[in-house]
């Protein structure tokens, strides 16, 4: 069963507390850190008391960009579309899977998610790709 990790308002994720908490996928996660600063993306790690737990974050100055989360199955990248936007992913070079799931995934108020562990080359190549749309919407 899949549980989010890292819900304990008293220890702040850093690299030993994510290393522990990704194990092998936190290579992968420095991976994804590498990449968004080269694209001088931010993240920035707040407790949250409505889910309780540590969410992160992708600022580009002060646009929030995506959120990232850590599960025990590695970590996951949630964007929020609207409905005109939305039309931009399905256009993207990216893993058909990741259009599947944005077709499939059912809208939070007026705004339509895309939400997925990354979990391979191709993931974190499509969240990539999602963060570089986003930078480019007003």
């Amino acid at each position: 069963m899949e549980t989010q990790i890292l819900t304990d308002p008293m220890i702040k994720p850093n690299n030993k507390v994510l290393e522990t908490a990704l194990g092998k996928n936190f290579k992968r996660f420095m991976e994804f850190l590498s990449k968004i600063g080269e694209l001088n993306l931010v993240p920035e790690w707040n407790y949250y008391n409505d889910g309780k737990s540590w969410l992160c974050k992708i600022l580009n100055k002060k646009k929030n960009l995506a959120w990232l989360s850590v599960w025990n199955t590695g970590f996951k990248l949630s964007f929020f579309f609207t409905e005109k936007t939305i039309a931009g992913v399905y256009e993207l070079d990216i893993d058909d899977e990741i259009k599947t799931i944005a077709k499939d995934m059912k809208p939070t108020g007026k705004l339509l998610p895309v939400v997925f562990l990354i979990k391979n080359k191709k993931m974190l190549s499509a969240g990539l790709r999602l963060l570089e749309y986003k930078m480019r919407l007003k």
